[in-house]
């Protein structure tokens, strides 16, 4: 087993860093013009803070989806602050801002880490209690996030807002510095919760790969019927953006997945009595098909706990 975890360090790090830099990559690109470089030039020091804790505790596979997922959550949260009330602060002190508590983070979870393993080790059954206390340190963050939005920055210069900024952050690189123990320990347990819930879901594979056949095997069926029915048909069988015509492949295609899904948009009327004949039966097939669909995918999840 040892000559194997290396390897498994490797892929499993390499993961952690690819699916949080993919998720940071994506927050980028919508962040806009303005604020680009606190995405992007945070990249480097996210990619290390992913790295130190998953060498710490590199134990679950889906640890990396959850580190992604707080760090692009905060991220979000920041650049929002940065939009709203700090544009005009300069680049540097809005990024160093950014840093400071994950930064603090990192190095509190790296002199700890000893017991962070011990408690991590513990049962299952321990979670609950200790997912309570993890969230304890939301309370001075929301608090300082309010303060943001009841002061009136806008009568403040870029100088005095940087100052702001530097003071809010701060204050949570503080919470942080106190809460990093907890922090880190609810990553790790979601992690291995995740890793819980998709071994459940690999179960399901089979029957929802059975479903999802079928279920695309009748949109291609009732389609053809759409399509052969407009050809068939003198008149025109559907109404599209408001004029009477016929279907194409791709658009029966469209509107036979719009059918057997039930949204229904509007954009595509069937007209003709036939078509809303065959529309009103591909309605009930689909129906009947998701409760049987979802019946054979439950009663799977029931064998496979």
């Amino acid at each position: 087993m040892k000559k194997h975890r290396p390897l498994a360090f490797v892929r499993h790090w390499a993961a952690s860093l690819v699916t949080t830099i993919g998720l940071l990559f994506l927050i980028a690109g919508a962040v806009g013009e303005e604020t680009w470089e606190v995405s992007f030039a945070m990249l480097f020091v996210i990619g290390l803070a992913a790295t130190l804790l998953h060498w710490l505790f590199p134990g679950g596979r889906f640890f990396a989806l959850v580190l992604a997922n707080a760090i692009g959550l905060y991220a979000c949260i920041y650049v929002s602050f940065i939009e709203t009330s700090y544009e005009d602060v300069n680049r540097s002190t809005r990024l160093f801002a950014f840093y400071l508590p994950i930064l603090t983070f990192a190095v509190v979870v790296y002199f700890r880490r000893e017991r962070i393993r011990a408690v991590v080790s513990l049962e299952h059954a321990q979670l609950e209690t200790r997912f309570g206390r993890a969230f304890a340190w939301l309370v001075p963050v929301f608090l300082v996030g309010i303060s943001n939005f009841l002061a009136p920055l806008d009568a403040l210069g870029p100088e005095q807002k940087a100052l702001w900024l530097f003071g809010a952050m701060s204050i949570i690189a503080l919470v942080t510095l106190f809460a990093s123990f907890n922090i880190a320990v609810f990553l790790i347990d979601t992690g291995l919760l995740f890793e819980d819930f998709f071994e459940t879901i690999a179960v399901l594979v089979k029957p929802a790969f059975a479903f999802v056949t079928v279920y695309s095997l009748m949109v291609v069926l009732f389609a053809t019927a759409y399509r052969l029915i407009g050809r068939f048909d003198d008149s025109a069988s559907f109404l599209i953006h408001g004029r009477p015509a016929d279907l194409s492949f791709v658009e029966s295609l469209y509107f036979s997945l719009v059918t057997v899904s039930t949204v229904g948009y509007g954009d595509i009327v069937p007209l003709s009595y036939s078509v809303r004949v065959v529309v009103a039966l591909q309605v009930v097939c689909s129906v009947v098909l998701l409760l049987f669909g979802f019946h054979a995918i439950m009663r799977q999840a029931v064998r496979g706990s």
